[in-house]
């Protein structure tokens, strides 16, 4: 443990040893990825990646609480296409190539990046011996990388400070948000695009046509796991980008974790199941966290259109006002409606000189480089801009 002005810092790998109610006081008890959403990550065994969490502490009161994790990061994740299949190629002869050690702070799967500091607290002052620890880390663990994960225009300060730290500011996958302002499912149709619209009336009567589909919303996927599982494997290995592989005892565990956040909404065709959401609800706000749609019967029964539909339904009955989508898959999300929320990272190099080349490192591999819908929409208007 180190102190400084007054502050003494402790990292732990165990949310288990952080309090719940100065969790709570911290992050506040409306954060719809609250404890139990990490507690649940952090417990699932992922492989890819060591969660941990900065507890500062002034007078035996913890002050602040910084998540972050250490992963061996490929540059594939977020290059598309060609290069990401000529890097993929490299890395089964040399699985070395174009990875490193980093260190994130936030959490892999969270929508944006939650660092929980009490009000009383010099935000900026507090972030400088909070960087002085995590550079130490890095050090001790040989991690040349350091990156703050997903900031939002909230984080205005944070950005601002990180800058003047010398880290380098980089577009992530934004996430994407549809705010819905109709009466009914019929209303929220009605004013999508007209070609839009008409594709999408046209896709569920076929599905209507071939199947009769049913929703159930559980809190607990008890006798069902392994099919929840395979369903979300079906949904990772068919995507262009994933950061992380989730466990079965993720799928397991998170309701019961979470008090009622949590839900999965499963889909069934006669009596096999063909589709899955988690759904995060809180707030007023739903989000669609994880997916996985049955191969076989996927594009036939047009389980994409028809799960949304029936989600956008739930959300209006209700009183759900924002429908989260997450990132990737931009096309459809747009089309149904959805706004590009920027999202930021910063990242900076410990060594000094080759910290000097973070932005032209950073340039070559920003999503929108990639990303067909990216390099097309500007999403990133001037009030979002930090």
């Amino acid at each position: 443990m180190r102190k400084e002005a007054g502050l003494s810092f402790e990292i732990t790998d165990k949310i288990n040893d952080i309090p719940r109610p100065d969790w709570d006081h911290l992050f506040g008890k409306e954060l719809i990825e609250g404890y139990g959403y990490h507690r649940t990550l952090q417990e699932s065994n992922l492989k890819e990646f060591s969660f941990y969490y900065l507890l500062v502490r002034r007078s035996n009161v913890i002050v602040a609480i910084i998540p972050f994790f250490t992963t061996i990061f490929s540059f594939s994740t977020t290059i598309q296409g060609g290069l990401e299949k000529l890097i993929l190629k490299v890395q089964k002869i040399f699985p070395g190539f174009l990875k490193t050690p980093i260190l994130f702070a936030g959490n892999p799967t969270c929508e944006e990046l939650y660092l929980g500091i009490s009000e009383d607290e010099n935000k900026e002052a507090l972030l400088k011996v909070v960087l002085d620890n995590l550079y130490s880390f890095c050090k001790d663990k040989k991690i040349g990388t350091m990156l703050f994960y997903n900031l939002t225009r909230r984080h205005s300060w944070l950005a601002c400070s990180l800058s003047k730290a010398g880290f380098r500011k980089m577009e992530g996958f934004p996430n994407t948000e549809l705010e819905i302002k109709a009466a009914s499912l019929e209303d929220f149709i009605n004013k999508l695009g007209k070609s839009t619209r008409k594709g999408l009336r046209r896709k569920l009567r076929d599905s209507l046509e071939r199947v009769t589909l049913r929703t159930e919303i559980r809190d607990n996927i008890s006798g069902i796991e392994n099919r929840i599982y395979e369903l979300y494997l079906n949904n990772l290995t068919d995507g262009d980008v994933y950061f992380e592989t989730l466990t079965p005892e993720f799928f397991r565990d998170i309701c019961r974790n979470t008090n009622g956040t949590a839900r999965f909404f499963v889909t069934y065709a006669g009596d096999k199941i063909v589709a899955f959401n988690l759904l995060l609800i809180k707030g007023g706000r739903a989000i669609d966290k994880f997916v996985g749609f049955d191969r076989e019967v996927s594009h036939r029964y047009n389980l994409y259109y028809a799960t949304f539909t029936h989600n956008i339904s739930y959300c209006i009955k209700n009183g759900l006002r924002f429908y989260q989508m997450g990132v990737t898959d931009y096309e459809p999300k747009v089309r149904l409606g959805s706004r590009l929320i920027p999202l930021y990272i910063y990242a900076r190099f410990l060594n000094p000189l080759l910290n000097l080349f973070a932005g032209i490192v950073i340039k070559l591999i920003e999503p929108r480089k990639f990303d067909p819908v990216l390099k097309r929409a500007n999403y990133i208007s001037n009030e979002s801009r930090f």
